[in-house]
């Protein structure tokens, strides 16, 4: 993914929602069911045929080059993808969303050595077959404000599964030639398609901006003008001379620009729900420092509560974001105090009760047979958000589970298996591991108590551990054993990629939940704890962290339901 600088399938995978209801639900004036019914359709009809690649080495079987995306557009296997993802003649693995792989070959790549555009390429499967794919549309028939949608493989959710993404085409030709869209990509969505609302590939993702809306497309044209040039494995580093008729497009007419998309948060939520009051702001300090998050206002049956809290409200928010010294804002202003009656560490959860009754939120249900059992990707979403507009967004998983990696305590040290031996490679400067003093080529043998002798050790058990831990780390120098305490810290904020540049930016616990879904509210850390509502008025559970410029995770009305109950038992 670059930065421009201007001037299993058929069926999808089901999620099943524990069924929580806000009261107060009205009529729309914008028909966004009708938008939402179609954006369902397109995914219906095109997600077999979006694909995840790497560079493959047959011969040690092995994963050589970082992830990108693409799609299968003929029957025969040819995948439309980015120039700078892909070498010519070099063999690829290609990941089908139903688990299925198979090799292909880089074909031909466009892109000028000095700004790498139009980053056109393509990709083909050598296996003989009759393979999912996704018909080619127009980009030329595409609309200032068409709705578009996108399915691609973000490289930091590593997950098997696409993420699906919805927007609006807000440029159709910049100066440089690309199609801007607001459908938000990053690192590994390169290569990955941009869909109409028929289900046609219109664009291919390429670069981006810093502001998350501003997403640049290969237009589907190139691919069409070029056609011929890109079966051939070749690096070409000027335009071809060689050109083929991009045909007509006999459905340019029923392609309708949807005007309200260019403020869709307004036409999608006036007057969708009456949403006052179900979001709350909290603050607190931790370590002494003032921290403010939100927090979603819970209605609980008197039956279920315990008798230490049988008056008063209820209220969930981030529990890593909640420290002491509790209070809770309502709309009005008024400010009461909170206490915690349970937190729930695994998935970073704070149940809050205060005195008051604050007013009516979120419908708890107790009862087993309301969870929802639904085909959900593509739905859309509502974030209730305290003194502004609610946020739009598209659910875009299944359910998944998501390793702790960013969330864990710096270590800042690399290790290689050397000889039968965890030998350390590099050391980050001003690291955890390079202030306590751990030096290149030292033996790691023993971490916290825990022998290590294998490089998975290595990694699990330095990634048990979170920022503020001490782990004592034993280690071999020259034939002369040591014990080392390393203090560790949060990872590095943010990297040199745009994508990491986004305003808010991520928040600090984005990971190690064992079940979370995805979505592409462009949510800040501190508006986590929110609550996640669909079109109809139902609870899907609350925002527990913006995890990347493309994601925000959300942490299942099931899982909140089953901490909940447990903790007033």
């Amino acid at each position: 993914m670059n930065l421009i600088h201007p001037g299993r399938i058929a069926a999808l995978s089901f999620i099943y929602l524990c069924c929580f209801v806000f009261e107060g639900y009205a009529q729309q004036s914008f028909d966004a069911k009708r938008v939402e019914a179609t954006t369902s359709a397109v995914i219906k009809k095109v997600y077999p045929a979006c694909v995840r690649i790497w560079g493959y080495d047959t011969v040690k079987k092995a994963q050589n080059s970082a992830q990108f995306s693409g799609v299968v557009v003929t029957a025969e296997g040819h995948i439309l993808t980015a120039a700078h993802a892909i070498r010519p003649g070099k063999t690829y693995l290609v990941n089908f969303p139903d688990g299925k792989t198979v090799l292909a070959e880089g074909m031909g790549r466009i892109a000028s050595e000095s700004q790498g555009r139009p980053d056109a390429a393509m990709v083909k499967i050598k296996s003989k077959g009759i393979w999912p794919y996704a018909e080619m549309g127009w980009s030329s028939s595409i609309k200032l404000n068409s709705m578009c949608v996108s399915i691609a493989y973000p490289t930091s959710l590593s997950q098997k599964l696409p993420s699906v993404r919805f927007g609006r085409i807000s440029r159709v030709t910049d100066f440089w030639g690309f199609m801007v869209s607001s459908c938000a990509m990053e690192p590994g969505d390169s290569g990955g398609p941009l869909f109409d609302d028929h289900g046609r590939v219109i664009g291919i993702h390429s670069r981006i901006g810093v502001d998350e809306k501003i997403n640049y497309e290969i237009p589907v044209d190139t691919y069409r003008k070029y056609w011929s040039v890109l079966n051939v494995a070749e690096d070409y580093k000027s335009l071809p001379l060689q050109v083929d008729s991009s045909g007509v497009d006999l459905q340019e007419a029923q392609i309708k620009p949807v005007q309200e998309l260019e403020n869709m948060e307004k036409h999608f939520s006036k007057p969708a729900f009456y949403f006052a009051g179900s979001c709350l702001l909290v603050r607190s300090e931790i370590k002494g420092k003032s921290q403010q998050v939100y927090a979603t206002l819970l209605s609980v049956d008197a039956k279920v509560s315990n008798s230490k809290f049988k008056a008063g409200s209820f209220l969930l928010s981030k529990s890593s974001l909640t420290g002491d010294h509790i209070v809770v804002e309502t709309v009005n202003g008024k400010k009461n105090t909170a206490v915690v009656v349970s937190r729930d560490k695994e998935n970073d959860l704070v149940l809050l009760h205060v005195a008051a009754k604050l007013g009516t939120g979120v419908r708890l249900s107790a009862l087993p047979d309301t969870a929802l059992k639904c085909n959900a990707i593509g739905k859309f979403l509502l974030s209730a958000m305290p003194g502004q507009s609610n946020k739009l967004s598209v659910l875009g998983s299944s359910y998944f589970s998501l390793d702790k990696k960013f969330s864990s305590g710096y270590f800042g040290a690399s290790a290689t298996f050397i000889n039968k031996q965890i030998v350390l490679t590099r050391i980050a400067p001003a690291s955890p591991a390079a202030i306590a003093g751990l030096l290149l080529d030292d033996q790691i043998t023993v971490i916290n108590g825990v022998p290590i002798s294998l490089p998975p050790e290595y990694g699990r058990e330095i990634m048990k551990y979170e920022p503020g831990d001490t782990i004592i780390v034993q280690g071999i120098r020259a034939g002369v054993p040591y014990n080392i305490s390393v203090h560790l810290t949060s990872m590095p904020a943010v990297g040199s990629h745009p994508a990491d540049h986004f305003a808010g930016g991520k928040s600090r616990r984005r990971d190690g939940f064992k079940t979370v879904f995805t979505h592409d509210a462009i949510i800040k850390p501190e508006e986590c704890g929110s609550p996640v509502f669909d079109l109809n008025g139902k609870f899907y559970g609350v925002n527990i962290a913006r995890f990347s410029r493309t994601s925000c995770l959300v942490m299942p009305a099931d899982v909140i339901s089953k901490f909940v109950l447990k903790s007033l038992k």
